[in-house]
């Protein structure tokens, strides 16, 4: 039976804005072998797949330094440190980066994104009949352009390549789940 390995010693050794940096040593209890490893260590995220009462999906385009080009997402981010649960952090995203609310977040999925170096859990949720009710509210280091997208084009944008962040890729996999859409769900 596959156990978890014994931390040995644990220190942060860098700490920045979005994340902290700790390193590890550990003991692999199959052969006893000493390990050093890094850990990217992030608050929660979360997401919203926000969807008007007519179809469509409340969407952004936004610039993503690490790749260099400007993607096709869903609203999201980190929890903050006075968000008292990701549900109350994916509503104030969702107001923040589109002026949009909602009255109904259902949780749809909670899974870790990268468990070999990163220690968060990414929430997905879906608000349902979601109203542009406010203007944005942008952070310091975000420029977003708020596009309606009709659901059932999803698909065919995510074929094509023109939504190829794969966390968004994953929340609408998540609502494909929810809604029944795969399998005998």
């Amino acid at each position: 039976m596959i156990k978890a390995w014994e931390i040995l010693e644990k220190k942060k050794t860098k700490d920045y804005k979005i994340f902290s940096i700790w390193e590890e040593r550990a003991k692999n209890p199959r052969n006893g072998a000493i390990r050093d490893l890094v850990i990217l260590d992030f608050p929660e995220w979360i997401s919203v797949i926000p969807v008007t009462a007519g179809g469509d999906v409340v969407m952004v385009r936004q610039y993503r330094h690490g790749v260099n080009e400007v993607l096709l997402e869903i609203p999201g981010g980190l929890m903050d440190k006075d968000d008292p649960s990701p549900e109350t952090a994916a509503r104030r995203e969702l107001r923040e980066e589109t002026g949009y609310t909602a009255d109904a977040f259902t949780l749809i999925g909670s899974l870790y994104p990268q468990p070999a170096v990163q220690s968060n859990r990414y929430h997905i949720f879906l608000a349902e009949n979601a109203v542009k009710t406010g203007d944005t509210a942008f952070d310091e280091g975000e420029d977003l352009e708020t596009v309606l997208i009709p659901l059932r084009e999803i698909p065919r944008l995510i074929e094509t390549g023109e939504i190829r962040h794969a966390m968004v890729v994953t929340a609408f996999y998540y609502l494909a789940l929810h809604r029944g859409e795969l399998g005998d769900g």
